[in-house]
């Protein structure tokens, strides 16, 4: 079994991370298969103040490195890094010289070329087993996607449009941690319009302002971003960070069809839903949200649980532990690193557009 330290006890380390670890101990454990040691080390200077997740004895909360180092190996550890983005090369390489290999980093994994270039160089030098959390990817909802791309049932894919729309007005107004909104949701989305429709350059980015009353907060109030593939797919991603409802759902376009996907929306439901349409339905279709012999969705509704970082960890955590690592994940997060460097430049030259454009 290996041993979770989570480094930055924010949102992302405390509600997510801390929270799915405790989740998937138990899982595991009842299965007889036990992979997450606890208690868990939760690292964060303000750790003391702060009201952790899980039941006693499953989380010890320090405030420094040096603190975290009583309680963890790093030979048997995993890190989870949930720092903001910014300087997080020194972070890792902190961690490095401690002994420390197996990281699970947040998105995005560097904010500027330079950042990235030189965190590659660091993962080479220290033999460091880094993954990029991408669990939209790993996700059974983007599995079946997939599966329609590669099956032909819609005929060749075309388009991709991406909607992560969510009010993030207190989260903005209370911490700096995110430059944009390019850095929000959009990871996300961009890693998985690269797996379904693979390489691609970017066509056009702008980002605009949040507005809340009287204060304005530049860049964080949404962004979209184009993309076209080397293999002739269209994609557009559209993030609202200022939309009164929320809404995570990514419409596939066809030549035969539309296949649209909606994400679960928050901790609070675990269910995703597929919808495939195909132009043509034919006079004997089967029957609606039925799978397929292959294992690939059929015409019509399907809702099934997907509990997709729950299910990211497990694989990834299985990877350490038999050695098997990063092998696919860090490529893809290099690539989406890099077209969201590309992004950050475009919005730099580009005037912003006014509060709540979409």
């Amino acid at each position: 079994m290996l041993q979770p330290l989570v480094v930055g006890l924010g949102r992302s380390g405390s509600g997510l991370h801390l929270k799915t670890l405790g989740s998937l101990a138990r899982r595991t454990a009842a299965t007889g298969d036990p992979l997450v040691a606890l208690p868990a080390v939760g690292c964060d200077p303000r750790a003391d103040s702060l009201r952790l997740p899980g039941t006693p004895g499953e989380v010890t909360a320090v405030t420094t490195l040096e603190q975290a180092l009583r309680y963890v190996d790093p030979a048997t550890a995993v890190v989870h890094v949930c720092t903001p983005p910014r300087l997080r090369h020194d972070l890792l390489a902190e961690l490095a010289g401690h002994g420390f290999r197996r990281m699970i980093v947040e998105k995005p994994l560097a904010t500027s070329m330079d950042e990235l270039d030189a965190l590659i160089r660091l993962r080479q030098e220290a033999g460091l087993d880094l993954v990029t959390v991408a669990h939209w990817i790993t996700s059974r909802l983007a599995g079946r996607l997939r599966r329609l791309v590669s099956g032909g049932r819609l005929g060749s894919l075309r388009r991709i449009t991406v909607d992560q729309h969510k009010p993030r007005f207190l989260r903005s107004l209370a911490t700096d941690g995110h430059p944009s909104a390019l850095d929000v949701e959009i990871p996300h989305s961009l890693a998985l319009a690269l797996d379904l429709a693979g390489p691609a350059e970017l066509r056009a980015a702008r980002c605009w302002d949040l507005r809340c009353e009287d204060r304005g907060l530049p860049g964080l109030g949404g962004a979209h971003v184009e993309l076209e593939h080397r293999s002739g797919v269209v994609t557009l991603l559209r993030s609202d960070l200022g939309a009164p409802v929320r809404q995570r759902s990514v419409v596939c376009e066809f030549d035969g069809g539309t296949a649209t996907a909606h994400f679960p929306l928050s901790e609070d439901d675990d269910h995703a839903q597929l919808v495939v349409d195909p132009f043509d339905r034919g006079t004997a279709a089967p029957p609606s949200g039925v799978l397929d012999a292959d294992g690939g969705p059929g015409i019509g509704h399907h809702v099934f649980r997907d509990d997709a970082l729950t299910d990211f960890l497990d694989v990834a955590y299985r990877g350490f532990s038999s050695d098997a690592g990063s092998v696919g994940n860090f490529p893809l997060a290099c690539a989406t690193a890099r077209l969201l460097c590309a992004a950050r430049e475009h919005c730099a030259v580009t005037p912003r557009a006014g509060a709540g454009s979409r």
